[in-house]
């Protein structure tokens, strides 16, 4: 199962809609339609949005999928970040949002699939 099913699976399974879930994460219905079918991808925080309002963890939404990070490290990383308080969080993944932001401009575009935010 990949990470757009598992969110569209437990969002079911708490009975909101897609245009629900989308007004409680603060994005359009569009883009939770496409990241649950896998066409586009979303930030971490977006991710973070939609765990909290599943009632889960984001590391739980990696661990109910298929899509694991292929570097153990990484996952062992987005836990520890995620025990740290909220503020803690905010400024590491503001770091890492602009980090990955300076990387895209300085790489050619690579695909079509890239985050609709």
């Amino acid at each position: 199962m990949k990470l757009g099913e598992v969110v569209q699976k437990l969002r079911k399974e708490k009975g909101l809609t897609q245009k629900e879930f989308a007004s409680l994460i603060g994005k359009s219905e569009r883009l939770v339609t496409y990241f649950e079918r896998g066409i586009i991808n979303v930030s971490l925080d977006t991710l973070y949005d939609m765990a909290r309002v599943l009632g889960v963890s984001v590391s739980e939404l990696f661990l109910r999928c298929e899509e694991k990070f292929q570097d153990p490290n990484i996952t062992i990383l987005m836990n520890r970040v995620e025990e740290l308080p909220k503020e803690d969080q905010a400024v590491i993944l503001d770091i890492i949002s602009t980090y990955l932001a300076h990387k895209r401009k300085d790489e050619p575009p690579k695909s079509p699939r890239t985050s609709g935010e």
